[in-house]
Formats: structure tokens, C-alpha cells, sequence
């Protein structure tokens, strides 16, 4: 029988626990009319989510609450990422703004097509038709 000691089973040696190293997506951020624009270019993933996330929560700490995300520039884009914009739309909603995805890339429309998250977002192929679905 096992327990959960915090060892390995093998050899007794302690199993290493630790956070994931942080890494940085670029992000652009453009200014149109009336919203913002930010631009991601490189994976989002558990590594470099956190700048997706910070880059929104600089966005509503600006008083920024309409931003539409640009994914033409991100070629993968795992849970992590997913969870990231559904955050940010929270976040922006709960600041009385909303937040619109504009993607052209195949791969990340079927995501949002079977976890349901294109149902409660403005996602276009551009930017401009993405922000014409702003809610609020």
C-alpha cells in the first residue's frame, strides 16, 4: 500500500515541486477608435500566458474596458490561453466593457468552437468586425 508522503516510491527520494518559469509573449498594443488592440505574436501557453493576462489587467487598470484580441500572430494556443481570454472577457465585463477576439486561424476557431467559448464572444476575422460585437 502507498502513501502520499511526498516521496517517490522507488527510491525515497523527495519528488521536486516548483512553479513553471514565466516566459514572455511580445504584445502589441494599438490604439483605435474607441477600443484597444493588442496583438500577441508567439505561443500563448502555460509559459508565457501570464503577459496575456498582465497586458488585460493593465488595459482595465488604464481605464481601457473594449479590447479586442488579435490571434492572427499566435500559432498555438493551449488551455492556458483559453482560460486567459475567458478571464479577461470576466474581468472587462465585471469593468462594464467587453472583450472581442478577431482569428483567422483555423485551429484556434475549432477550440473556441468546442468549448463553446464562441458563443458568448465577438469572434470576426478582423479586428474592425470583431469590435463591432462589443456587448455593454
Amino acid at each position: 500500500m502507498s502513501r502520499r508522503t511526498g516521496r517517490s516510491c522507488r527510491r525515497g527520494a523527495p519528488i521536486r515541486r516548483g512553479t513553471v518559469a514565466q516566459q514572455k509573449v511580445d504584445i502589441a498594443i494599438e490604439d483605435a477608435q474607441g477600443y484597444k488592440v493588442l496583438r500577441p505574436s508567439g505561443d500563448l501557453d502555460v509559459y508565457t500566458v501570464g503577459s496575456l493576462r498582465d497586458a488585460i489587467g493593465s488595459m482595465i487598470d488604464q481605464k481601457t474596458t473594449k479590447v479586442v484580441v488579435d490571434l492572427d500572430g499566435v500559432p498555438f494556443m493551449d488551455s492556458s490561453g483559453l482560460g486567459a481570454l475567458m478571464g479577461g472577457v470576466r474581468r472587462l465585463r465585471e469593468a462594464g466593457g467587453d472583450l472581442a477576439i478577431a482569428c483567422t486561424r483555423e485551429q484556434h476557431l475549432k477550440l473556441f468552437t468546442i468549448t463553446g467559448f464562441g458563443e458568448g464572444v465577438s469572434i470576426a476575422p478582423t479586428v474592425e468586425e470583431a469590435a463591432k460585437g462589443f456587448k455593454g
